[in-house]
Formats: structure tokens, C-alpha cells, sequence
């Protein structure tokens, strides 16, 4: 489990660019390593579970590492297998978005998984003093903590009352370790931080996950071995009902499961036909991302050295009119699969855009067999 990373040079001999792991340098100073989809053999190896949101500096040395990619329970082992008397602890997995710290060009920063984004930085902008210290002391320390930023105007299925930011963990930059929770106990009493609350551990995992999943008004669990390894449990009320099965029959939907990374929430609490039937829209969508990405990079890597008005015309003769935008985006120093992504987002808004994109995307969703939502 545990993978020295100290530069990019340590990751990248060692994944595969082909399954939806990406590396994009931004136009502050870092690069950033992260997957943009996932397919069955996306996470083949250690080295590209830690890929997800993997940040290093000018210079190529790791400036954050936040979580490594970590699967529901039944997605990838049998939790009846597990050795369940391995230190651990179950702790609430709340409803937000993960932000974590980072020094970027002597600045301290919040970054969500792909860098810099307006929900980090309104997490920044709520952060506490006991928040920042915390963070800087850390950083000093050679660790990367996580946070989850929770609140009103971030809501993603449950309602927070006011912003928030919640200690969730703490992890080595070089080894990828992670603090135990009493060691993160005591960060939140010295920094007077919120920690993530904890309810003990699992003695009979069998009546754990068939008590869990029936509870009302919470996104579920994760489990946290003191060894790093990682589980979650989603309840079915979060996301059966709110992501699943009547998500099933609309191709918005769908389509923003793709778009959000969630179809590996949802899989495991729908059929198995119906588990088939998304993971292959989900794989054609992003294999025709990808083909964009790549159209719109080579045009770029052909023009760029062109003025911009030389530019502006051949994207007008070269690209789909949807996507000429993206093509600016990147001389502009911005990333081609972001703009992509942000035009597939746009779509996701409303079936009538679905439609307008389908033949751009190779879209096709089908929801025969599926049943009636509002009879469950």
C-alpha cells in the first residue's frame, strides 16, 4: 500500500496514460496527476491508486498528496474476508467536497483534487486560524491534511447549515502514510480544528453494512485501518434513492454521474445489468473525451506558434464548433480535457442539451428494463 513518491519522476514510468490517469501543468507553476475516468483497469497498480489529485511543484518535487483512490465495500474485495482486528476506526463520511492545502510559489493554498478551484478557494476564504495553522504546521511536517469544506453553498445531497471546514485525515508527502485518528485527535484539540466524527470499530462487518445502509440523513462511513487502507459505505437512502435508480432513467443523469466521477458510488446498489449498462456509457463518453482531447492537442501542438488571428482560423476549419472554445482555452495555457469536460458539464444540465451533444459525444442511453422510480 505504502508508494515513495518525492518527485513526478517516481510516478510516471509507472502508469498508464491510457486509462483515463491524466497529468496537466497549470498555469501557476504545478502539475498536477489525477484520472479523469476510470475503467476496469485504470487503478491496476499501487503507484496508480495514489494517482488521484497527486500535486508537485516547479522544481518536479511533490508539493500534496491528498487521498489515494479508495473503493466501497464490495467494489473490489469481499469485506467478509477482511481482517477486521487490524486497528481501525468508522468515521462519518460527510457530504462536501475534499480540499487540502498546499504551498504554491511561497503562497499558502486550499486545491480541491484538480488544483485550484473556486470551491477550495471559498474554502480558504472560511478557514479558521486554528484552520491555517494547522495547515502550515503540517506542510512544515512533510504532510498533506484533508479536509472536508461542507456548507449551504456547497451542497451536494445534504444540507449543511453554515460553512464548515472538517479535519479528515493527514498523510507523509514521500511515504504516503497516514496519521493514526488519535494522532489527528490531537491535532484538533491543539489547533481547536473539528475533526471527523468516529463511532468506534466493526466487530460483525455482515450486520454493520445491512445497519448501515438503512440509515436515514447521512452519506454513510468510512473505515480507516491505522495501515492506511481505506473502505466506504454509502447508505442506499443517499445513494439508491438521490443517484441511483431514479437517476437511472434520466440521461442527464447518467451523464453527470460521468462528468462528477460518481458511477463508482452507484454500482455497487443497482443490478447488475443496469451496473453494465452505465460503466459502458460511461467508457464510450470518455473514449470520445479523449479522442477530443487528442484532436484539439494536436491542432494546438501544429498552430501555436501562428498569431492568433492564424490561430482563430484554423480552429474554424479543424474543430467541431462546440469545442473551437477549447482550443483558446490551451493557448491560453489552459488544459484540453478541462474545457471538454466543461462543455460535457454544460450539457448535463438539461436533457434538451444532452440531445444537442449526442452526436458530438457518441451518446446513447437506453433505460428499457429499468422499472418505475416512483413505485420503489
Amino acid at each position: 500500500m505504502l508508494v515513495t513518491i518525492e518527485t513526478v519522476d517516481d510516478v510516471l514510468p509507472h502508469i498508464n496514460l491510457d486509462n483515463g490517469i491524466k497529468v496537466v501543468d497549470r498555469p501557476d507553476g504545478h502539475r498536477t496527476i489525477d484520472y479523469g475516468y476510470q475503467t476496469k483497469d485504470t487503478f491496476d497498480s499501487d503507484m496508480a491508486l495514489q494517482c488521484r489529485g497527486l500535486k508537485f511543484g516547479a522544481d518536479g518535487r511533490i508539493i500534496a498528496r491528498p487521498f489515494h483512490k479508495f473503493f466501497n465495500i464490495y467494489e473490489r474485495e469481499d469485506p467478509t474476508a477482511v481482517d477486521w482486528s487490524r486497528p481501525h476506526v468508522i468515521l462519518d463520511k460527510m457530504d462536501g467536497s475534499m480540499v487540502h492545502p498546499a504551498m504554491l510559489n511561497g503562497e499558502l493554498v486550499f486545491m480541491t483534487r484538480i488544483g485550484v478551484t473556486r470551491h477550495s478557494e471559498a474554502a480558504y476564504a472560511h478557514a479558521s486560524a486554528g484552520v491555517l495553522d494547522l495547515c502550515r504546521s503540517e506542510i512544515a511536517a512533510g504532510r498533506t491534511p484533508m479536509f472536508e469544506y461542507t456548507g449551504p453553498e456547497n451542497r451536494i445531497v445534504l444540507a449543511y447549515d453554515a460553512p464548515a471546514l472538517t479535519l479528515l485525515a493527514s498523510r507523509d508527502m514521500v511515504s504516503g502514510a497516514y496519521l493514526t485518528h488519535d494522532a489527528l485527535l490531537a491535532l484538533s484539540e491543539r489547533f481547536d480544528v473539528p475533526v471527523a466524527a468516529s463511532f468506534g470499530s466493526i466487530s460483525d462487518i455482515e450486520a454493520f453494512i445491512a445497519e448501515s445502509r438503512t440509515l436515514p440523513d447521512i452519506e454513510g462511513y468510512v473505515i480507516a485501518f491505522d495501515d492506511g487502507h481505506r473502505l466506504k459505505l454509502k447508505t442506499d437512502g443517499y445513494v439508491l434513492r438521490h443517484r441511483a435508480f431514479a437517476g437511472l432513467h434520466s440521461e442527464k443523469n447518467v451523464l453527470n454521474w460521468v462528468i462528477e466521477d460518481a458511477v463508482d458510488d452507484v454500482i455497487p446498489l443497482i443490478t447488475e445489468e443496469a451496473a453494465d449498462r452505465v460503466i459502458a456509457y460511461r467508457d464510450a463518453v470518455m473514449r470520445s473525451v479523449a479522442q477530443h482531447v487528442s484532436t484539439i492537442e494536436a491542432f494546438h501542438a501544429a498552430h501555436k506558434d501562428r498569431p492568433r488571428k492564424d490561430y482563430a482560423m484554423g480552429v474554424q476549419k479543424a474543430l467541431p464548433k462546440p469545442l473551437k472554445g477549447a482550443a483558446f482555452v490551451v493557448l491560453d495555457g489552459g488544459s484540453a480535457h478541462d474545457a471538454v469536460m466543461q462543455h460535457l458539464a454544460w450539457a448535463g444540465y438539461s436533457e434538451t442539451r444532452v440531445d444537442a451533444v449526442r452526436d458530438l459525444y457518441g451518446l446513447s442511453w437506453s433505460t428499457e428494463g429499468f422499472g418505475d422510480p416512483e413505485a420503489a
